[in-house]
């Protein structure tokens, strides 16, 4: 059976976070909720990458030249492991996972990326043009497409640039750990809901489009405890589904049912 959807919206918490020349940061000592996609696209009009938004006027200006808007389709493979990465890809409204490939060909989502960051800047800042892991779109969306060789340019000649990516290469690296431990030590339920959560913050939609299929070879299981799974939610009214698409119905139950990591994953606009 595949997911699809009626619409419900995510709940608002932009007094989370405070703007200062544009710039959204989150608010200290305050609730360590997601800033999601549809939160600040409210507040701010059009959806942008929040890495590029973040930087300097002059520093977008000598990237522009290279950046492409670009239409990703759905489980699109944006490189293979150890492929080579030649674009860089800074979604909008696009979802991007990234996988490691088990000894028995399953797949493992080892990090989710939205409009809060970038794919292969970890790659750039390594020196290597190789791609450590298998990467494939989530969501379908746009993204700002760059040649890797000209983004390097940019990128060794600015330390403005390098220093504002520097951030965001670190919290990759927090998430790659976090769901190292996730997948070993947290529980189908807890995982599956907290996945779904991280989806639809990065991408602000009330409908995910998403199959059972789809959900299993992210989180790395069988299909049947994916539907089994999905079925006792829906009967406790914390989604709903139909085909081709997946709703979060109650928030607030569905993250409490989320293991700890939906909290410690949270990110910012920096």
């Amino acid at each position: 059976m595949d997911f699809r959807d009626t619409s419900h919206s995510i709940g608002t918490h932009e007094d989370d976070y405070v703007r200062t020349n544009g710039v959204y940061t989150r608010r200290p000592a305050k609730s360590n909720r997601y800033l999601s996609a549809a939160r600040l696209a409210k507040s701010t009009g059009e959806p942008s990458n929040l890495i590029l938004k973040s930087l300097p006027a002059e520093t977008c200006a000598l990237l522009e030249p290279f950046m492409k808007t670009v239409m990703l389709t759905k489980e699109q493979f944006l490189y293979q492991e150890d492929g080579r990465l030649d674009f860089l890809y800074f979604p909008v409204t696009a979802v991007v996972s990234e996988f490691k490939i088990l000894e028995d060909g399953r797949m493992v989502e080892i990090a989710v990326t939205g409009r809060e960051g970038a794919i292969g800047l970890s790659s750039m800042f390594s020196g290597s043009h190789v791609a450590p892991n298998c990467t494939q779109t989530t969501q379908a969306g746009t993204a700002k497409r760059i040649d890797a060789a000209n983004f390097e340019r940019v990128l060794h000649s600015n330390p403005k640039l390098q220093e504002g990516l520097s951030r965001y290469v670190e919290s990759y690296i927090r998430q790659i750990s976090q769901k190292a431990i996730c997948n070993m030590y947290h529980s189908v339920k807890e995982r599956l809901c907290t996945w779904l959560l991280m989806v639809q913050d990065r991408c602000g939609r009330s409908t995910l489009n998403l199959t059972h299929e789809q959900i299993a070879r992210t989180l790395g299981v069988y299909r049947p405890s994916i539907t089994c799974i999905a079925q006792e939610l829906r009967e406790k009214k914390l989604i709903d589904y139909s085909r081709g698409g997946i709703s979060i119905c109650n928030r607030d139950r569905v993250e409490e049912v989320a293991c700890t990591c939906y909290a410690e994953l949270a990110w910012s606009s920096h």
